[in-house]
């Protein structure tokens, strides 16, 4: 393995979780109790589960783009190649270590991860549709969600649509100080619930949320990955793209006003 390119990632991963806040770096990367996240090849007819887990073989299903389930079923794992250049991408799929699931079926979007999920997660849950938004969205209502926060919207952007009252937008609300901070807003009905993404500001043009961002919040390369609901239980899968890889989270709310990020992966993909 490149072992500068392994660093250089590891760097970039402390980086973006220290300016996120919150020492998220001690959750885990998958869970036997969730699952995980994984990486199409080039076709998208297989995914590649990186971190281990104990019974990959469980694992029956991944949540894909548009809230589509497949079924997958668990290849083996393989090992990681010498000449491995340390990107975690599609191209790079057979040379990195990892549980390798074949997908059943029609084949996924080979350039957008899945979800691939355990049981437990899937239990008499609703996997919801996810379509790309419409209109303002859940922004008309951005003086509600400042008032919910006491704190005022700078701006606001559509992220997705579930249904016709089920909606995701990214904020960013007023810096306090050195205090920034950008929440994703998931909207069913009267319920708003809040997956917040602090950080703070070291000065005019430094990074804020995730490298090279100059201290500006966009939401380009945010894409919901899944989202689930059993009554007022939810979970959202989230990717958040950038230009040295991909942060990945899962987020869940029992009967609660916040998100709780309970896996937190990352992909370094830097050009080389």
């Amino acid at each position: 393995m490149n072992v500068r390119a392994a660093l250089s990632g590891f760097c970039l991963f402390l980086l973006t979780n220290v300016a996120g806040g919150a020492q998220v770096q001690d959750l885990p990367n998958a869970t036997a109790e969730h699952g995980g996240f994984g990486l199409p090849d080039q076709r998208g007819g297989r995914l590649l589960l990186i971190p281990r887990l104990a019974r990959p073989e469980l694992m029956k299903a991944a949540l894909c783009g548009g809230g589509r389930r497949v079924a997958v079923h668990f290849e083996g794992r393989q090992v990681e190649e010498a000449n491995n250049n340390g990107r975690q991408t599609s191209y790079n799929f057979e040379k990195l270590a990892g549980s390798v699931f074949t997908v059943l079926g029609n084949n996924v979007d080979s350039g957008a991860p899945c979800f691939i999920a355990s049981d437990a997660l899937l239990a008499e849950r609703a996997v919801l549709g996810v379509a790309a938004p419409e209109g303002s969205g859940a922004c008309l209502q951005r003086s509600r969600f400042a008032t919910l926060r006491d704190r005022r919207v700078v701006h606001c952007w559509p992220i997705g649509r579930m249904a016709s009252e089920k909606h995701v937008a990214l904020l960013e609300f007023d810096r306090r100080g050195k205090d920034a901070l950008a929440s994703l807003v998931f909207v069913d009905g009267a319920r708003t619930v809040f997956a917040d993404y602090p950080a703070e500001f070291l000065g005019a043009g430094q990074d804020l949320w995730r490298v090279g961002d100059g201290g500006v919040l966009s939401p380009e390369g945010i894409r919901v990955v899944c989202a689930l609901q059993r009554g007022e239980w939810y979970a959202l899968g989230i990717a958040w793209a950038g230009g040295e890889g991909q942060l990945l989270s899962l987020w869940i709310s029992e009967r609660s006003d916040r998100f709780t990020k309970v896996i937190n992966d990352y992909w370094y993909q830097a050009p080389i």
